[in-house]
């Protein structure tokens, strides 16, 4: 498992970048193993002219096989706030197809 970090129009410290680290590793158990699965993580600034202050973008993507893309996004004031809401939504994502994952490798075996 891949994590990639695009950054847009902010530059995140090293603080955010292992918060990130933690809160997609959470993510692990609940997604099939498969070695070549990267996720995709985009951190960003929605606009710079928001009259009361900065509004953050957390984007997660995970890609999987059979062209099944999950996504989530938040936009919230803060960064850390939005990369938590973006990993609880993302997974009830995974936690309602996670039969399907379970399903497709009992039949591959």
């Amino acid at each position: 498992m891949q994590i990639r970090i695009k950054e847009t129009e902010i530059k995140v410290n090293r603080g955010i970048y292992s918060f990130l680290e933690k809160k997609i590793k959470a993510l692990k158990k609940f997604l099939p193993d498969i070695p070549e699965l990267i996720i995709e993580v985009e951190l960003g600034l929605t606009t710079r002219h928001h009259q009361k202050g900065n509004i953050y973008r957390a984007e997660i993507q995970i890609p999987m096989p059979r062209k099944r893309i999950f996504r989530a996004v938040s936009e919230k004031e803060n960064l850390r706030s939005a990369i938590i809401e973006a990993q609880k939504e993302m997974e009830a994502q995974l936690i309602k197809r996670k039969d399907t994952f379970i399903a497709k490798r009992k039949k591959v075996s």
